[in-house]
Parts: C-alpha cells; structure tokens; sequence
C-alpha cells in the first residue's frame, strides 16, 4: 500500500501518470499565508489502502477523501483487470512448436526491448493533470501484435511492467496490478482487432496492411490513454474530456501516430535481419525519446520562465508570497467547474498566473510596500497595473488575444463600475470575471499587513453582498458550492463553512469592504 505522502503513478507504456491530486492540506507557513504542497501549487494525493490508513493530522472530511480515492483506485483497477482477463482468455491461443527458435529468440528479444524502452521513461508536469511519464516502449509493443499470435503481445506487456514498475520504479502492489491491466487490455484489444481486420502474422513472411495497422494503433492508444485519463478526472475531480486533452498535450498525439510507424519499421528488420535488425533500430528508438525530451523541456523552460517572473514581482511583498500561482489554480477550478473547453481552461490559468506582472515596473514598489491605505492619487497609480500587465503579456505572441484581455479586463465590475475600460456584466470576458473571483478568494484568505486571513464561510458572506455589483452571481454562486476551492484552500480555512445566502438578490451597499482583490 502507499506511504503517507507517497504519490500515485499509474504508468502506461505511452504515458503513464502520477496523480497530483489537489486535495484538502494546505500549508501554513510561519506567515499564516496558506500555500499549497508540491509543484505547480498543488498537494500530491495520499490515496492508502483501507488497511493501511494513517491519521496523523487529518480531519474526517480529508479522511473521507483519501478512503474514497482509495475504493475509486481499486474498482478502476478491478475493472480494468476484467476487461484484460476477458481479452486474454476468450480468443484462441497460438502456441508454436518448442524448437522454433525465431519465435522464441524474438518474444525474449523483443520483451527486453520493451523493458529497456519503459525503463527510460521521461518525467511531463503539465498544470492540471499531474505527474506523466512518457517512454517509448509502445513501438516495440505494437511490433509484437505484428510478428506474434495472442496471446504472446499481452504476455509480454505484462511481463514488461511487472519488472519495470516492481524493480526500476518501485511501484505498490496496487499500482503495479493497474498498470498490468491497462498494459495488457491496450495491447490485447489493439492485437484483436488488428487480426479481425485481417492483418497479418508477419514473422515468417514480411506483409503491410496500412487500415489494419491503424486501427491497432488508434485502438491502444485510446485504451491506454483512456484509462488513465479516466484515473485521474475520477480521482481529480475533473471532466474526462479535460484530463485527455492534458494527457494529449496539444502535438504530443501527433507525435505518437508518427512514431508509431516505427513499429513496422521494427517488424520488418526483424523478419528480415532477426537479431541484427533490432540492434539497428535501437539508434532511432531513441532518437524520437530524445525528440520527445527536446519538446518536453521546452515546454517546461516556458512554464519555468513564466513562473520566475512572477516570483520576482513577489518577492518584493512578503505578503503577496505564492499569490500568483494561487489565483491560477484557484482560476483552473472556477473555470473548471464552469464548463469551460481544456484550452479556454489553460488560457484563464495563464492569465491568472499572469494578471499583476506589470507590478514589475518601479512605479509600482512604494505602494506594493506601503503598509497603510494608499491615499486617492496611489490607487490611481495602481488601478494602471491591469493594463500594464496586459502590454506585457502582449510582448508574447501566444499570449494576445484572450489571455492579454483576461488580463486587462479582471478589475472591471460586474455592474460596470470597474476599471480600465468600464465593462459591464457579459461584455466582461468570462475569464476575467474567473479572476476577479480568485483573486479576491486569495486576497481574502491569506494574512495581508492591515488584517489577518478570514475563513472561507466569511470570505464567501462578503462575496455575495456584491454579487452582482462587483462579481458575476452566477460564479459566486457556483463558488460558494465548489467542492474543489475547498480541497485548495485546505482544511484550516474551510472549517465551520456553511450555506451563504442565496445570490439572487444581492444586497446593494458600499463595495468598498468587499474590494479586497489586489
């Protein structure tokens, strides 16, 4: 069973993951400021097995959490199991003759090969869908549906991952059996279907069928992926639609179709060379993990770049510490629960790590640090940060369009009295309202010099006084039921929450109180 604070990683031959589940254990650090564990700012999940479960610390509603996280784990992986048993058991085997040493060199020649591919796998943190792990171990996996008969290509999926999650990456018994199962139903249902559209046994004699390799390919992918991205909007909270798009990463699909071609590649060296054809390939097999790392750090180097601004803007205020990656995550669950497509997701994400960098200028220091009320003249100066922050951002290709406007536009009011532009209502764009709300969730509930953090029932209370006036109602009120806000914040700011009065008639008085957005 898992340790306390151990991760959960459910490895696929293409992308395996590590649950990085936003849960309700929040930090507190010698401030008071509430900051979230692990990276990206969110908690790494606890998911432990009913027999092993610790207590150390945790209050009934996180107890509930991982106990529930835990059964959720085990009929997933139960299911799973199903499925592979069916898939292994139910079609007829093939055993070849004990002498014919092609076939038998090339199941332990090829199981190796996929051990040594699994075994480099490459690390991907993408906000929002955890810890995955990629390796290209699914090449030489699809080569096998191609050379042999089931149920040798399931056997030897499974044989891959009990070694490599048993003895490399050390997984649990529970994460092992998982990843057993979807390795095998993957490989077993790509292999079946492959055949049933006739294509063919190519060990002895070299043949290509393109539709057929297809539809193997289409077919493991969907399943691997599926059932990992099924893991984790169950265990995440999220839509499964979403937790796919993350584990896609935008190109990375594209990617995998291609590099599969590799596989015929594979076979046919094989048929033709046996041994020495797979040594050839080795070159090329880690050429695409190598072309897989190259994307990966790029991506990682532009979220890190991103995320080192934002940090020297708050190092400026101690108390401001952590508030940009807090507003964005809090902004992904709003947006998240809302409905909003994966991409729009990102962007309102981005945004929202971005909406206060114009702080960078040095017009801007005085009043960051100024520990009393900024006189009329200095909330001028500082209501200019929003278009500031939004130039800034501009300075990126990506980021024009709905992310610069997001930024632009997240102090306007619901009621028009906002600023820069004096947007009102559904003319403020929707991710912009998102912000406002998180960033006023972040400014209420961490310590700032003039008050301490408020609880997040008062936080709420003072949000739906302005319902209406400063913030979208309907996004009030969608907050103030988000099961998901509360896993972030954490229990020390959610205890004694309870039901806020309804937003449909929101109280008309002075919104000064409740502007504590920064």
């Amino acid at each position: 069973m898992p340790l306390l604070g151990e991760a959960v990683t459910l490895a696929g031959p293409i992308k395996g993951v590590t649950l990085n589940v936003a849960t309700a254990r929040g930090a507190v650090h010698s401030s008071g400021e509430v900051v979230f564990r692990g990276c990206d700012g969110r908690t790494l999940a606890v998911l432990e097995g009913p027999w092993s479960f610790s207590q150390h610390g945790k209050s009934m509603t996180e107890q509930q959490h991982v106990r529930e996280n835990s059964a959720v784990l085990y009929l997933l992986t139960a299911a799973l199991s199903v499925a592979a048993g069916l898939t292994f058991f139910l079609p007829v085997w093939s055993l070849p003759p004990s002498g014919e040493a092609k076939y038998w060199n090339g199941l332990a020649a090829f199981a190796v090969l996929g051990i040594v591919c699994d075994s480099s796998f490459l690390r991907i943190t993408r906000p929002g869908s955890g810890d995955v792990k990629a390796s290209v171990a699914f090449i030489p996996l699809l080569a096998s549906v191609i050379l042999f008969e089931h149920p040798w290509p399931m056997l030897m999926s499974g044989l891959t991952t009990f070694i490599v999650d048993t003895f490399v990456r050390r997984k649990t018994l529970v994460r092992v059996w998982f990843n057993i199962a979807q390795y095998m139903l993957a490989v077993g249902l790509g292999g079946l279907v492959y055949r049933s559209l006739g294509g063919p046994i190519v060990l002895n004699h070299f043949d290509f069928r393109f539709v057929p390799f297809l539809v193997l390919v289409t077919v493991f992918f969907v399943i691997n992926q599926g059932s990992v991205a099924l893991g984790i909007a169950t265990l995440n909270h999220l839509s499964v639609r979403e937790s796919w798009s993350r584990l896609a990463g935008g190109s990375s699909t594209l990617y995998d179709f291609v590099s599969s071609s590799l596989a015929i590649l594979l076979a046919f060296l094989y048929t033709q060379l046996q041994l020495v054809g797979l040594t050839i390939l080795i070159i090329p097999l880690f050429f695409v993990r190598h072309m897989y790392q190259m994307n990966l750090q790029v991506e990682r180097v532009n979220r890190e770049l991103l995320e080192l601004m934002v940090k020297s803007i708050e190092a400026r205020d101690p108390y401001t510490s952590g508030h940009s990656i807090r507003v964005s995550e809090y902004a992904r669950q709003i947006a998240r629960e809302a409905g909003l497509p994966p991409k729009h997701v990102d962007q309102i994400g981005t945004a929202a790590l971005l909406h206060d960098v114009g702080k960078i200028y040095e017009e801007f220091l005085p009043l960051l640090r100024k520990e009393g009320r900024l006189t009329p003249e200095e909330r001028i100066l500082m209501q200019a940060h929003p278009v500031r922050s939004a130039d800034l951002a501009g300075t990126i290709a990506e980021f024009r369009g709905k992310v610069q406007t997001d930024i632009r536009n997240h102090h306007e009011n619901y009621d028009g009295t906002g600023y820069p532009d004096g947007l009102a209502g559904e003319n403020i764009p929707i991710g912009a309202r998102i912000i406002m709300i998180a960033d006023t969730i972040d400014a209420m509930t961490t310590d700032r010099p003039y008050r301490k953090a408020l609880p997040l029932s008062k936080a709420m209370e003072e949000m739906a006084k302005y319902a209406g006036q400063q913030f979208d109602p309907r996004l009030v009120e969608l907050v103030s039921k988000s099961p998901g806000i509360r896993r972030l914040l954490g229990p020390q700011l959610v205890t004694d929450a309870r039901e806020i009065p309804s937003m449909k008639a929101p109280s008309r008085v002075t919104r000064s109180a409740a502007r504590a957005s920064t």
